[in-house]
């Protein structure tokens, strides 16, 4: 990936939902191998993306056999969209369950996290341990930047044996305090600048990017490897030219 933009594509679509592109992702981790982890951010569910869209793209999460997914942030515009989002994601059963962080929309969304946790743990400055057979999978969140306080401090232990995953729905390094880091952030709201015609994104800047390092693709923040994804939704203008929906699929290998 380049280091601002993927490559430009030929695309075009009022519900860019239907048909995100896949991006499958090897990560080395021993002690793991073979665990699947399914990403996606910035679903922005609202009045204009209808319930057969959002079983659609949950049926192509299920259909990646995932592990756990994960979701970073944005999920839905209002309460109403929220609640069915939520339905359409009982479509998804993944063993070790669905985790998300905070999205700037879902911070002024009243009741989000209540709502949301009756189906996905939403992680706010907090952190979930998996204990697998040959190690521990540990998913932490931060808090939105724009309406919280995002801390990573204390979230991830020291020492071998843990996979270290964080939510992060900015492309931006929290603060880790001196405690351990992640190994590997997910991150979001970029939406890869919405709109790409030959490389230039004039849009990008009302998603604050230039404070950005990066906007979309694979990328080192802090030392942490991280993947920002194009999303799957639109914000402000109900379109993508140029960058198409994104859905990530990351296998743990040896």
């Amino acid at each position: 990936m380049g280091r601002f933009f993927s490559r430009p594509r030929r695309y075009f679509s009022v519900h860019p939902a239907d048909r995100p592109e896949l991006l499958t992702h090897a990560v080395r981790c021993e002690f793991l191998a073979g665990v699947r982890l399914a990403f996606l951010s910035d679903i922005h569910a609202n009045r204009r993306f209808p319930d057969d869209r959002l079983e659609g793209l949950f049926a192509r999460v299920d259909a990646l056999s995932p592990d756990a997914v994960l979701i970073g942030g944005d999920l839905a515009e209002d309460e109403a969209s929220l609640r069915r989002l939520l339905r359409a994601l009982e479509i998804v059963r993944p063993r070790l369950g669905v985790f998300c962080c905070m999205g700037n929309n879902d911070s002024e969304l009243p009741g989000f996290s209540s709502i949301a946790g009756e189906r996905m743990r939403v992680l706010v400055n907090e952190s979930a341990a998996l204990n697998l057979s040959g190690g521990r999978l540990v998913v932490g969140g931060v808090d939105d930047r724009k309406h919280g306080h995002p801390s990573a401090r204390g979230l991830f232990p020291a020492g071998e044996g843990a996979f270290r995953v964080l939510l992060s729905h900015y492309p931006v390094a929290p603060d880790y305090a001196g405690t351990p880091k992640a190994d590997l952030q997910f991150s979001g709201h970029t939406h890869g600048g919405q709109f790409n015609v030959l490389g230039v994104t004039p849009f990008s800047a009302l998603f604050e990017c230039r404070s950005h390092r990066w906007i979309s693709g694979e990328c080192a923040i802090d030392g942490v490897r991280t993947i920002v994804s194009n999303g799957i939704g639109a914000s402000r203008l109900p379109l993508r030219v140029g960058v198409p929906p994104q859905l990530h699929l990351v296998v743990l290998c040896e």
